[in-house]
């Protein structure tokens, strides 16, 4: 008699319809799960891996202040290096901007990275059209990304075309490159222009000794075949400090830069290995659940199936081909989920990558290497899922079933282990979801030292017409669920500017944050005073406690120290009069310490970077008026790249947590 009889099982499935249903549905949703996490490990493990020269890059970052660890570094710590290690063949640094371009009769804001004449020298990033040796040789050539390209021309193959910005700088396309991903460069990223375009002057080199964002950009060095760079650390990091003070660099090979946990900005997009491993265990016990489901429905079904088992023994089969008997039916169960989860997970793989902030390729399934595990995996599940029912039907003796010992034997001995095992685990899963759901909960809704109820902050392009900006905020005050408004550069969520200095006599920078605002983002963002000189005037500075121990204040003191002028580059009117002293609150988030705080308020605020909005009412359709209005004024969407409400942007400083 054959071992495995396919219409025999069917039949069974088919008079069994809530036990087939369960099974198969549950291990479907089990392997999709599986399936989708398996995808984003294989990506997230592969990112960056593509470039030939891979194991030749180096990300050279430095470590901040509040010993933060980080990807990024001065565009100037490039030139450094290659003056002084002449096994780097070459360097590439990179920051990023927007760039307001003219779109007929609209605008469109395009997400720009600014980097050197090397970035494909060292990047493997491929073209779709154009020459990667002679593309960025010009400063006004402009590569594109396919999407964008497509955005703004209706066609990949741009080159040649011309695209013009808001303030008449031309640029001229010469090349398309494939959009980016799996890359640690940020996925938004629209097109590449040259460095000399920044126009952020604290992170351009000229102005590196007078005062610098140390954190600007992205530095990446190419060494010799045979180099190495790693075991340089300590001279690069000696080095670097007797060049400028505070140069406390890291050091991580372009392969492992993805995972090494540094902290990133500047258009970088580093991962979190624990939230892969997090996952990858998720996958792990949901998976576990349903085999364990499916032995304990096929044990409960064990009584019905014994008189099966028990009449194959009788015809002559002997345990082993019991046991290969329920092995196979293990499989084809297997088989058929297989199929119905890679059905769910083409469905379900869009949320999910929008859920985890990625692009989940399923197209990586069909490779061969995919197929060969895909396959070795289903049979190792099958073998997992098939063995404890196999080894105790497999035993069935015939007297059991007819005096029906066996059903019961089994019903009270396994379905009680695994019922208990699996409610143990559902426990133990369901505690920690609540226990990281009310810590995340704490981080998001913590206290800041400012308010960040019913605040809508809208990014404006550098290139945004001041007179369309004055027209904007005149239609805002006209709205009744409009309470306040203020233009300003910068915000507490963002920081504002975030400039080192380095005074006379102190062996360390001193780091500030500077907002500068018109007096109404005080009454925003509610923030409050310690003392208060109560001065009247045209543009006002206050300083938190921080700020006078940097600049050697007291508080006491009634104006601003000699210290004070080597900080008037940075504000928007070096005329300001001190006003008194600021209570500290937490720039960006929970997590980040108060530095030096310097708030400037101005009556007159032109070419603002940021417009803050104290809405009342329904913030959601407060957002989406404010949103038809600013479309009319500047003839461009508003840029939604961070959300528009302030405790969402602090919201979204968590995604990856």
């Amino acid at each position: 008699m054959p071992n495995f009889n396919l219409k025999s099982y069917f039949t069974f499935l088919s008079r069994n319809k809530a036990y087939t249903a369960v099974n198969i549905f549950g291990l479907a949703v089990s392997l999709m799960f599986v399936i989708i996490i398996g995808l984003y490990t294989w990506q997230e493990t592969s990112i960056d891996r593509q470039h030939s020269k891979a194991d030749r890059i180096f990300n050279v970052g430095l470590t901040a202040g509040d010993s933060t660890r980080t990807a990024n570094c001065h565009h100037i710590a490039q030139r450094f290096l290659r003056d002084k290690y002449p096994e780097i063949e070459k360097t590439c640094a990179f920051t990023t901007e927007k760039l307001k371009l003219k779109d007929k009769d609209d605008f469109v804001n395009a997400n720009v990275i600014e980097t050197d004449s090397t970035f494909f020298d060292l990047f493997d990033f491929p073209l779709l059209y154009g020459d990667r040796t002679t593309c960025q040789m010009q400063k006004g050539n402009i590569v594109l990304t396919e999407s964008f390209a497509r955005r703004m021309f209706g066609t990949d193959n741009a080159v040649g075309r011309d695209i013009t910005t808001a303030d008449n700088t031309h640029f001229r396309v010469t090349g398309v490159v494939t959009d980016f991903d799996n890359t640690i460069i940020d996925k938004d990223v629209d097109a590449i222009i040259d460095f000399s375009f920044c126009t952020n002057l604290a992170n351009k080199d000229e102005y590196f000794y007078q005062f610098c964002n140390l954190l600007s950009s992205s530095v990446f060095v190419l060494v010799r075949e045979g180099s190495d760079f790693m075991a340089k650390h300590k001279d690069v990091e000696k080095y670097l400090n007797e060049t400028s003070d505070n140069f406390n660099p890291t050091i991580t090979r372009l392969d492992k830069l993805y995972f090494s946990g540094l902290d990133a900005y500047s258009g970088l997009h580093l991962g979190n290995l624990m939230l892969v491993k997090i996952l990858f265990a998720v996958g792990i016990v949901i998976l576990l659940f349903s085999i364990m489901n499916y032995i304990n429905l096929t044990v409960a079904q064990s009584g019905y199936r014994a008189r099966e088992m028990a009449t194959r023994r009788l015809f002559g089969c002997n345990k082993g081909g019991v046991a290969a008997n329920m092995f196979m039916e293990s499989l084809v169960m297997c088989v058929i989920s297989l199929f119905i989860a890679v059905a769910l997970a083409y469905v379900a793989t869009p949320y999910a990558g929008r859920l985890l902030n990625t692009k989940l390729d399923l197209s990586l399934l069909l490779q061969p290497f995919s197929i060969a595990i895909i396959t070795a995996f289903v049979i190792v599940v099958s073998l997992i899922a098939g063995v404890l029912p196999a080894a105790i039907l497999s035993r069935v003796k015939p007297i059991e079933v007819v005096r029906g010992t066996f059903r019961k034997q089994t019903k009270m001995v396994f379905s009680r282990v695994f019922i208990t095992v699996q409610n143990v685990i559902t426990i133990v899963m369901l505690s920690c979801a609540f226990i990281m759901a009310r810590q995340m909960l704490h981080l998001t809704k913590a206290p800041l030292g400012f308010n960040t109820k019913n605040i809508i902050a809208l990014k404006l392009n550098n290139a945004t017409d001041n007179d369309f900006t004055d027209r904007f905020i005149d239609r805002l005050r006209t709205l009744p669920f409009v309470k306040a408004v203020a233009p300003s550069y910068g915000t507490p969520v963002d920081g504002g500017n975030n400039p080192s200095v380095q005074f006379d006599g102190d062996k360390d920078k001193s780091t500030f944050n500077v907002i500068t605002g018109t007096p109404e983002m005080m009454k925003i963002y509610g923030i409050k005073m310690k003392n208060n000189l109560n001065l009247k005037g045209d543009s006002i500075v206050y300083l938190n406690g921080k700020s006078l121990y940097f600049l050697k204040m007291s508080p006491n003191s009634t104006h601003t120290s000699d210290r004070y002028n080597a900080l008037i580059p940075l504000l928007l009117n070096g005329n300001a009069r001190y006003g008194g002293i600021i209570n500290d609150f937490n720039v960006h988030d929970i997590r980040n310490y108060t530095q030096g705080l310097i708030l400037q308020t101005c009556k007159n605020i032109t070419w603002p970077r940021n417009i803050s909005i104290l809405v009342e009412g329904n913030p959601t359709e407060a957002y989406a008026k404010i949103k038809d209005i600013y479309k009319e004024v500047y003839h461009e969407d508003v840029d939604e790249s961070t959300p528009p409400f302030i405790d969402k942007q602090i919201e979204q400083r968590f995604e990856q947590e």
